[in-house]
């Protein structure tokens, strides 16, 4: 097998990220673009080879992202519509999806040829699937032509470093890269019964707290579980991380040792320990009885029925989550920061193969790192409407409004663009950029970053495994079955579907990648 066909045509390093932040940092004290977020106020953002706007016919970008939708979307689509028509003659779609059934509707989408422009993409998205199929397409030449404010502001070894051999296929968000896992908890409740989070050390000692809450506070879901967002969220990476995206679960190393040897998750006593805690808290009434089966995550919690759930951290993931649900939440954490090849490509905007016009497209993606008030937009809605600016770059709600009341409250800055440029929330902590650089610098950096697994040999094995994967694991991770009799069953339905074969050959690439790469 060709090496290029097993690895990004560069590694990440933790150097590499610490001076992508401090990068970003820089560009955004230096930004030109303007800060005023009324579209009639607006004045031309930093220089640019789009052409002069009186050469575009008029065009509209189909934009499809996951999240919450938003009761204001088509409002805030018309105001940014408003806003790009003299800059690069655009009208904007954006449609939000909800999370549970994001990856089922796109899927439809590609199968059916639907025209659009823009996707959401992450590593873990079957993002190598979308390439080898052809559902995104390769932005090199247009970001030569199109997206040079982008890449003076992104790092160059990132933009190189998140190529699939030697192509680049996503626009990725300028933001943190570090990551660490653990849970989101009510503080009006912590504070209510006196719980004393600092004697956190462990998920177990989680426990009596959600004692409490199941005697006390009717109609709560002590901690908050679905087939996408469990127990494994928040402690699994304690002691695995995924080499590569490959299938769920398979490609695994171990955090604690050195060597770049995949080991068998299945098999290893401290995953049978946490789906067994999974099933004891299920047992206990500290999970929803419908956990296996939830699609609406993000709703859930924002209905004020839940007292904790798993989630991926970062400075400030508490406060940023307290501000999109209107309920303020504190953050545990239960593992150190990594920096995994999955962290980086973790979110991209990728061109879609049906985009009738990706040249247009790529002058969006460009102004989404240069244009400030346009992120914004993007981000937090409607000056005035859905938000009021206490300094130039600080917002709060309007008088009246929170984040369950507005009608854009969308929560995912982190999709867009150049997010040092977003707008801090009165809540949000004035150095988080700054905590953002320490975290990335502080973060371990993962055995096997910069490789990425290439399917190909194993697609019909990856699809099989992933169809019996389907009947047990989300019951399992929920803590709905018993692990004790059940993961044995699931495990001899996932090698009957191949995935010894499979793990076998992300050993093989990733033998090849260490070897090439000096590792």
């Amino acid at each position: 097998m060709k090496l290029t066909r097993t690895r990004i045509s560069a590694a990440l390093g933790l150097t590499l990220i610490s001076s992508l932040v401090l990068n970003a940092c820089s560009s955004n004290t230096g930004s030109t673009s303007t800060s005023s977020p009324a579209p009639a106020a607006s004045t031309a953002t930093t220089a640019s080879a789009t052409p002069a706007p009186a050469k575009l016919d008029p065009y509209t970008i189909k934009m499809f992202v996951p999240g919450v939708p938003q009761k204001d979307q088509e409002l805030v689509n018309a105001e940014i519509s408003k806003y790009l028509k003299d800059k690069i003659n655009v009208t904007l779609d954006m449609q939000v999806i909800d999370w549970g059934s994001w990856a089922d509707k796109m899927n439809l989408k590609y199968a059916s040829n639907e025209v659009f422009d823009i996707t959401w993409t992450t590593s873990w998205d079957n993002w190598v699937g979308k390439i080898q199929n052809k559902s995104i397409i390769p932005l090199d030449d247009l970001i030569a032509k199109y997206g040079q404010d982008a890449v003076k502001i992104v790092n160059p070894k990132v933009m190189n470093g998140i190529k699939y051999n030697g192509v680049t296929y996503g626009m990725p968000t300028n933001k943190e890269f570090a990551a660490n896992k653990g849970f989101l908890v009510r503080k009006d409740l912590v504070d209510k019964y006196k719980f004393d989070l600092s004697t956190v050390k462990k998920p177990e000692d989680m426990e009596p707290f959600f004692e409490v809450i199941k005697k006390n506070e009717p109609g709560m879901i002590p901690f908050l579980s679905s087939k996408g967002n469990a127990l494994f969220i928040a402690v699994q990476e304690g002691n695995f991380y995924g080499a590569s995206s490959s299938a769920t679960n398979l490609g695994v190393l171990d955090r604690n040792n050195k060597d770049l040897k995949l080991v068998d998750l299945y098999s290893d006593p401290r995953y049978m320990e946490m789906l067994k805690l999974a099933n004891k808290w299920y047992k206990a009434g500290y999970i929803n009885k419908d956990a296996a089966t939830l699609t609406d995550f993000a709703g859930t919690y924002r209905s004020g029925k839940v007292f904790a759930f798993p989630e991926t951290l970062k400075p400030g993931k508490d406060l940023e989550v307290s501000q999109a649900s209107g309920q303020k939440w504190v953050q545990v954490e239960f593992t150190k920061p990594l920096i995994t090849t999955g962290s980086v490509l973790g979110n991209m905007l990728s061109i879609s193969r049906t985009s009738k016009n990706p040249e247009r497209v790529m002058m969006f993606l460009n102004l989404l790192y240069s244009d400030k008030t346009l992120l914004n937009m993007i981000a937090f809605g409607l000056e005035g409407k859905h938000f009021v600016k206490k300094d130039a770059n600080t917002i709060d709600f309007p008088q009246g409004v929170t984040a369950q009341t507005s009608g854009y409250s969308l929560g995912a800055p982190y999709m867009f663009g150049n997010q040092f440029n977003d707008y801090l929330w009165t809540n949000e902590d004035p150095q988080k950029w700054e905590k953002y650089n320490k975290f990335n610098t502080d973060g371990e950096e993962a055995k096997g970053i910069g490789f990425i697994f290439n399917n190909e040999n194993v697609k019909n094995e990856i699809s099989a495994y992933t169809n019996a994967l389907a009947e047990f694991y989300p019951g399992l991770i929920t803590g709905t079955l018993d692990p004790v009799e059940y993961l044995p069953k699931m495990v001899e339905k996932l090698k009957a579907a191949g995935m010894d074969k499979i793990n076998k050959e992300v050993q093989t690439q990733l033998d090849a990648w260490a070897a090439a790469n000096k590792k």
